[in-house]
């Protein structure tokens, strides 16, 4: 931990730095070569199921392809590709990843983008909304920083990049170094000397407006459990209005009683919400169909010394007695919290192990949809993107 924050520790780093100022570390993680190379890039970017983009700069002007990619872009010049959801791809994503847990809570963290640019190239000076943490693989790039930019873009682009960018600050990071940027601050890498691949590690910042969005959504899923939403609005007893023009009182009480289900708001609805949020899956995940396990087959290889591994795109948290995983929630008694807070955290758990109740039924149910499984079975690899505002 001294070397991944520089010689903080994580309250100091928190302090000082977290949303508030940028912070260069030297060697943050020693002699780090990476777990990819360009050619594993590109043919992660060539999948469909995969959030990939390249970014190549043609006559000035920087230009933007999404995936899936079919190679390089055409034309000479620097171009850059970067994938997002590296951890729902490559099992060396989420130990990565778990570097980060005594710095930042799990709930704080979305996902790991590689991205891989040749000499002279880079997606241009931008700012990102949110935190990120940036891990130099191989090869070197170049960080020019400005920590209060003009914030109009370069409307010739097919990127948002600045159009008055000025560097206040350079760095050049080597293998293991790592950046860390608050949101806000202005940067631009450019790899120098060669290519070079850089790890990118960001935080979840949704928009007030996307929490608002998500949480009615939410309510009007649970309103459906308990309401029919196809009954109509009716008043048998409807009297003559004095002022035809003039919205009743019984219609605005009527409605109101009809919309009391949306508007009532409890501390365990907002918690039942933000688990089910923080570790939906994202839009290009699939789960790919896993052999039928009965329950006597699943209490059978639990007490067994087998290894119980989360799928690499299957996200969990917990809080309270809850656990969530993949955007639904259970309760759970002690030990089971037990086993899924290991389990969510350590991404594996070696057998044999004892659980009843709720959490072995959540595992029964894990299993036969992908979420979980024994390792050394069939792979449950996929794929992930990222909501609006990523990185670049």
């Amino acid at each position: 931990m001294t070397t991944l924050l520089g010689g903080l520790t994580p309250a100091q780093f928190l302090e000082k730095h977290w949303q508030k100022k940028p912070l260069l570390v030297r060697q943050a993680v020693p002699g780090f070569k990476g777990f990819v190379d360009v050619d594993d890039l590109l043919a992660l970017a060539r999948r469909s199921d995969v959030m990939a983009r390249s970014v190549a700069i043609r006559g000035g002007r920087h230009r933007l392809q999404k995936g899936p990619l079919k190679g390089p872009p055409p034309g000479q010049g620097p171009w850059t590709v970067l994938v997002q959801g590296i951890e729902t791809l490559h099992p060396e994503g989420w130990p990565l990843l778990r570097r980060f847990d005594d710095v930042v809570p799990r709930a704080r963290l979305d996902d790991l983008m590689i991205s891989w640019a040749s000499e002279g190239a880079g997606v241009g000076p931008h700012t990102d909304r949110y935190d990120v943490f940036l891990l130099q693989g191989p090869g070197r790039r170049r960080w020019r920083l400005q920590h209060t930019p003009d914030p109009r873009l370069d409307e010739r682009a097919e990127v948002p990049i600045l159009a008055r960018f000025k560097a206040e600050v350079e760095y050049i990071l080597e293998p293991g170094d790592m950046l860390y940027l608050p949101p806000g601050v202005a940067h631009d890498g450019v790899a120098v000397d060669g290519p070079c691949l850089t790890y990118s590690i960001g935080a979840v910042a949704p928009s007030v407006e996307a929490l608002q969005q998500n949480w009615l959504g939410y309510l009007s899923q649970q309103v459906e459990a308990n309401v029919d939403l196809k009954a109509m609005y009716e008043d048998r007893d409807l009297t003559v209005s004095s002022s035809p023009v003039e919205i009743g009182e019984a219609m605005v009480a009527r409605v109101e009683q009809l919309l009391l289900p949306v508007r009532q708001t409890s501390r365990d609805d907002v918690e039942a919400f933000l688990g089910r949020l923080l570790t939906g899956p994202k839009p290009h995940v699939v789960f790919p169909p896993t052999p039928k396990l009965s329950r006597g087959e699943l209490l059978q290889r639990l007490g067994r010394p087998e290894t119980i591994g989360l799928a690499l795109p299957s996200r969990g948290l917990v809080r309270g007695q809850r656990v969530f995983l993949n955007g639904e929630a259970a309760v759970v008694d002690e030990a089971g919290l037990q086993f899924w807070s290991r389990l969510v955290r350590e991404r594996r758990v070696v057998g044999p192990v004892l659980i009843g109740g709720a959490g072995l039924e959540l595992l029964l149910e894990a299993f036969s949809r992908g979420f979980v499984r024994f390792e050394g079975g069939a792979s449950s690899s996929s794929s992930s993107s990222s909501s609006g505002g990523r990185r670049r």
